[in-house]
């Protein structure tokens, strides 16, 4: 019971004050492209960064496929813009399959 109520006081704020920061830092920007490998990932971004669009990118990694046991590193990214930037970010992503 000791090491249950240790937790809360230790690690309950910190858990908090991370969800906090997180909450705030993405609260006025959009998902607007999920890649699932770098290659869509940069070419993503290389189409924002050439319209001048500020992009921010959450990262997923999934360790448990490796190379070793016959599959790739998975990464996802996701990318958010800013809310204003949504429709022309999301237009110069589509782009990118037609091109």
């Amino acid at each position: 019971m000791n090491v249950f109520i240790i937790f809360l006081i230790i690690f309950a704020p910190i858990l908090l004050l991370f969800a906090t920061i997180n909450y705030f830092s993405y609260k006025n920007w959009i998902a607007v492209y999920i890649a699932l490998n770098d290659e869509n990932y940069f070419r993503a971004v290389g189409k924002l960064k050439q319209t001048g669009i500020q992009y921010k990118t959450k990262t997923l990694f999934n360790p448990n496929t490796t190379p070793m046991f016959g599959g790739d590193r998975q990464r996802q990214y996701e990318i958010y813009v800013k809310k204003h930037d949504i429709h022309i970010a999301s237009q110069n992503i589509n782009s990118l399959k037609d091109g």
